[in-house]
């Protein structure tokens, strides 16, 4: 991917880091004419983590394909044009699914919880192989015009008054008139500029991790309960699945669990609460195995599964940065904050952050005005989400100390991502409804830019109440389960949560599936039961508007193979499948790929 041409030394804007969230930007100010250059110190194809999207991301990645022009980024917001248009190497994901263990014993099926995902069209949420999306969204960057220069480290950095300027290792200058840092973590301007604050006391969640990418790995449905004992409506295996006790939890994110798929790989992680497990010195293999054992279903989910590449074990997970914007530079998301990947949060972050920074950016070339006061909406955002994020994951992890309190608080992270997505929703279908482009500029602005519902004033109140609890649990003023009974009583009679969802009952586990039928269901609940200045704020489409767009995909895919197709108009109207069973195992000889490393490397290669 190096450019051969010779190298242009001005730009409009350099970009450091060509992850997914560093090339999104860098495609959409190429694509409205500005010159970009991404600078990265490695190359693609990598690996990375912040592999599972949600509902939220999934409409936030079509708000961002129809408000820039990009239809490339649209490929990226529902399984099916994933998988088509990006890579087969990615998985499928229509749920989010929760398993509470206790150690040495079994697996209570009903100790488990739900949360389907949107149906297509608008859906169903994916396992992004990130090795392919990122450098798919690199290309679509460089399509548009931005250049770029892989194993480029950076070794200084000049924030003038009028530009920017960037020394690379090779003793290369660039120039331009902004910088974004997309390099996460390890973010070069935080070092630079001293912008890291002290996580100790700031942030609730304390949390450490370990993870790889592993082969072998058995779908859940095949070691676990089946459907007809823990009811859930999408099988286990189709889902971001998530292994939950006292102190910590395990991710487990399959790229095989569809018959299309060319990977045999599957993420996994184990993130520990440092308070409880601080960190061991261990070899990070060998801890991993430790908790895996405690377990006995987990033992028997992960029985024969190897790793495909070295182990990673992190310390604290938890950063924040004392600002994200400057004169005439800004800190991409996860180059600012990070809390702890629980609830697939991180690539959600990122899309809400390219969306503002991207308008804020065109806005700044076209008035050649780049003071901070015009980006001051980016620190809101950062300092909005940072807290409220922290207190909806550090929470989880005091709930994980009771299987009561963890179903109850599961309920609460349902309702404002529910509340999250439907505002989204609500943008997309009125833009769809009207091709008014003033509509999407909402999505810039409150309460769409504070995730999880987080700016929705009737439900920021009845979160606090909870989240108030939980600080009594955390506290030893509360019983776990008087705590847990109190939290899901919040939930009888809210105006914004269907009363069918029985979600003050402690015995319904999951919503309904959100297939055509669940959200024509639920479309007229809102039109009869919510307070009509309420509804517009959630629902303010025509619900003609959303079977358009369901006839629409339909017919699109008329041109599909016939299994596809099948597949497709099954998954708008029903939820259960056995797509899941095409695991690696189960595939000839033919169509299984070599098991290689996320580098391409072999798995002796990938150790060393």
């Amino acid at each position: 991917m190096q450019d051969p041409s010779p190298r242009q030394t001005t730009y409009d804007c350099i970009i450091l880091g060509s992850g997914i969230g560093g090339s999104m930007l860098g495609a959409i100010l190429a694509r409205h004419g500005l010159k970009v250059l991404l600078l990265d110190s490695v190359a693609h194809p990598r690996f990375a983590i912040g592999e599972a999207t949600t509902p939220d991301t999934n409409l936030r990645l079509k708000l961002l394909s129809v408000k820039y022009d990009l239809p490339e980024i649209d490929h990226l917001s529902a399984f099916e044009p994933l998988r088509d248009n990006v890579s087969p190497a990615c998985g499928v994901k229509r749920a989010f699914s929760f398993l509470y263990h206790r150690e040495g014993q079994e697996q209570q099926p009903l100790e488990s919880q739900q949360y389907p995902t949107l149906a297509p069209p608008m859906g169903a949420d994916c396992h992004f192989f990130r090795q392919d999306t990122d450098a798919y969204m690199l290309t679509v960057a460089l399509q548009y015009g931005a250049r770029v220069h892989q194993q480029t480290s950076v070794t200084g950095i000049d924030l003038g008054d009028d530009e920017v300027s960037v020394t690379t290792q090779k003793g290369e200058t660039f120039k331009a008139a902004y910088l974004v840092d997309a390099t996460g973590m390890r973010s070069v301007l935080a070092e630079k500029l001293k912008l890291r604050e002290d996580p100790t006391g700031r942030f609730r969640t304390n949390s450490r991790a370990i993870y790889t990418h592993m082969v072998g790995v058995k779908p859940y449905d095949q070691v676990g309960a089946p459907k007809s004992v823990h009811g859930h409506k999408y099988p286990l295996s189709q889902s971001t699945l998530h292994h939950i006790f006292e102190g910590g939890w395990f991710w487990v994110i399959p790229f095989n669990n569809h018959k299309e798929s060319t990977n045999p790989l599957c993420s996994v992680g184990l993130v520990l609460n440092r308070e409880i497990h601080p960190e061991t010195g261990m070899d990070a293999e060998e801890e991993f195995w430790s908790f895996v054992n405690r377990f006995p279903h987990i033992a028997r989910h992960f029985e024969g599964a190897q790793a495909m590449r070295n182990w990673i074990s992190t310390g604290r997970l938890q950063y924040g940065s004392k600002t994200i914007i400057g004169r005439r530079y800004c800190l991409l998301s996860h180059a600012g904050f990070f809390i702890d990947p629980l609830y697939s949060s991180g690539l959600a972050l990122t899309t809400a952050t390219v969306d503002i920074l991207s308008r804020k950016l065109l806005e700044a070339f076209r008035s050649n005005d780049f003071s901070e006061e015009k980006f001051t909406s980016l620190n809101e955002f950062f300092h909005e989400n940072i807290s409220y994020y922290d207190s909806v994951i550090g929470s989880s992890f005091v709930a994980f100390r009771d299987a009561e309190l963890w179903d109850a608080w599961f309920r609460v992270w349902v309702v404002a991502l529910l509340i999250g997505t439907e505002l989204s929703a609500n943008v997309y279908l009125r833009y769809v409804e009207t091709g008014d482009p003033r509509v999407l500029e909402e999505s810039g602005g409150p309460p769409y830019t504070t995730l999880l519902g987080g700016a929705f004033p009737e439900w920021r109140e009845v979160y606090d109440r909870a989240l108030a609890l939980m600080d009594e649990v955390r506290s030893g003023a509360a019983e776990p389960k008087a705590a847990a009974a109190a939290i899901r009583g919040l939930f009888k009679d809210l105006p914004y949560v269907p009363t069918y969802f029985r979600w003050h009952d402690p015995s319904v586990r999951t919503t309904p599936a959100f297939t055509l039928w669940g959200m024509t269901r639920m479309y007229l609940w809102y039109y009869f039961r919510t307070p009509r200045a309420m509804r517009k704020r959630l629902y303010g489409w025509s619900p003609f508007t959303a079977y358009g767009v369901v006839l629409k995909s339909l017919l699109e895919n008329r041109r599909l193979a016939l299994r596809r197709k099948r597949s497709y108009v099954r998954d708008v109207f029903k939820a259960w499948n056995d797509d899941w069973t095409a695991d690696a195992a189960d595939q000839p000889a033919a169509r299984r790929p070599a098991p290689v490393s996320a580098f391409g490397e072999t798995k002796a290669e990938a150790s060393s």
